[in-house]
């Protein structure tokens, strides 16, 4: 009875890494072009363009200035206007009057945000998503008890399934005993 326990033991162990509760995600890299001008980004073409982008992924904001102006990119992450908090909460690029490249991560909670040129924030702003992480339409789970309970579960069953095997080979040695 000890093998058929320890057997069952083995196969629910070995099969353990494939009952994973969360499907794997991977993030994307995201390549995002603003052209700076003193009355809009992309003022030419779609002026202050809404970016949308889902959480974890990795973002690479190529920046160039369409007027010579100096500029200056940022996400308002705290939400607490146009100016900037860099370093610090805030994602901001380095002050440009050519062209800069900002890479980041977009780890912040998801949510609509508000991204700025600090020198000009009146006229150079728009919407920034960040869209939570999903697998089939399905937000993942981000508390702990969730992400644990199939595991404990599992190991309820599985010692209880221990508990009464060794019951059962104990009552068995004590009857050719008798």
């Amino acid at each position: 009875m000890i093998f058929i326990s320890a057997l069952l033991l083995a196969i629910v162990i070995l099969g353990l890494p494939t009952l994973s509760p969360l499907p794997r995600v991977a993030a994307v890299n995201r390549s995002i072009t603003l052209e700076g001008f003193t009355s809009a980004w992309n003022a030419t073409s779609k002026p202050n363009p809404a970016i949308t982008v889902t959480q974890g992924d990795s973002v690479s904001l190529q920046l160039s200035s369409g007027d010579s102006a100096l500029h200056r990119w940022f996400v308002d992450v705290d939400k607490n206007g146009p100016t900037p908090d860099c370093p610090g909460a805030d994602i901001c690029s380095s002050t440009f009057s050519t062209s800069t490249v900002l890479t980041f991560t977009a780890n912040f909670a998801p949510g609509t945000y508000t991204y700025y040129c600090s020198i000009h924030p009146a006229t150079m702003l728009g919407q920034f998503v960040v869209n939570p992480s999903s697998v089939g339409g399905t937000t993942l789970p981000t508390n702990r008890p969730t992400l644990v309970a199939p595991y404990l579960g599992l190991a309820s069953a599985l010692a209880i399934l221990v508990a009464v095997a060794t019951y059962i080979y104990r009552a068995g040695s004590k009857e050719k005993k008798n």
